[in-house]
């Protein structure tokens, strides 16, 4: 037995919805978004209403008054008894209902908030410890590495002068944990298009902050630690290569607040500068830690600057 008229115009509808959700999804992956998945749950209320708008477009121009429905002409197919012209009459049935669906599809694709990927550091990007034989490049002007290819601090000639050095270095690292936790909480915001205003003052305030650690790291005294200079060289660059990134990403709150939120160039600009300041970090850390060791201070991972 062929299922009642009604079933078949509901199956219609069914079918409406989905190919309105195929083509947002579409739309959002076009747009930039890094995982479809994700895309529904940034859907909003009004979005949701021009779906329902489809299925009563379909309703007011093909079931209401009607003498034979696209649910008719499939039942009626069904039973293998369809008429001549049934196809060319549903097609012109369902014509107003597919341009009004595809339309409110297009609006919902182009609105919808996309989230955001931010690349962050993984376990593998920390810092090899000084005895997992990761070769490193040994300096020419503090003595010999050591057996596992990690340069192992020579002493200075000066205890307290390498103690100060190397405290005047911690705190410095100490004080970007603060910075970089307001940078995370910022850039989830923004992927969540949310708290936009706020989320974009935060992350200005981490580009300054990120400047005036860039200057300080510049303005340490390395003379007494080993591989000071080059191991300074790569804390400067990793602090003036997050602080651009986190320009790049002010910029792409920016543009979520004026145009509406999507990946875009800012975005994809600040992860290139990300994943620069992240290497930056990493040779920095490779000489770091050895010497923090030696002066029974906390080493650290990348996640930790």
């Amino acid at each position: 037995m062929a299922a009642p008229v009604l079933l078949w115009d509901l199956l219609l509808c069914a079918v409406l919805v989905v190919g309105w959700l195929l083509v947002v999804l579409l739309l959002a992956l076009a747009r930039g978004a890094p995982n479809a998945s994700l895309v529904p749950g940034g859907l909003r209320p009004w979005h949701h209403l021009l779906a329902v708008l489809a299925v009563a477009v379909y309703l007011a121009t093909t079931v209401w008054g009607a003498d034979e429905t696209p649910g008719h002409l499939l039942a009626r197919a069904t039973r293998g008894v369809g008429l001549a012209g049934d196809l060319a009459r549903m097609v012109r049935l369902l014509m107003p209902t597919l341009v009004v669906t595809l339309a409110v599809a297009f609006v919902a694709g182009m609105t919808v908030p996309l989230p955001a990927t931010v690349p962050w550091p993984e376990a593998t990007s920390a810092p090899p410890r000084a005895d997992d034989g990761v070769p490193v490049e040994a300096s020419s002007t503090h003595g010999s590495s050591s057996t596992t290819g990690v340069e192992t601090p020579m002493p200075s000639d000066d205890p307290g002068a390498l103690r100060a050095q190397a405290e005047g270095v911690d705190a410095l690292l100490a004080g970007s944990v603060t910075s970089r936790n307001d940078l995370a909480a910022a850039l989830a915001a923004v992927g969540q298009c949310r708290d936009l205003n706020r989320s974009l003052t935060l992350l200005q305030s981490v580009a300054r902050q990120r400047r005036a650690q860039r200057d300080r790291a510049e303005a340490l005294t390395v003379d007494a630690l080993a591989d000071g200079p080059a191991m300074r060289g790569h804390l400067v660059s990793a602090f003036a290569h997050s602080g651009d990134a986190d320009d790049a990403y002010a910029a792409w709150a920016q543009h979520s607040i004026s145009s509406g939120c999507s990946l875009d160039a800012n975005w994809r600009r600040g992860n290139r500068l990300s994943n620069q300041a992240q290497a930056a970090k990493t040779e920095f850390l490779r000489r770091w830690n050895p010497i923090a060791r030696s002066c029974e201070l906390p080493t650290r991972t990348v996640r930790d600057i």
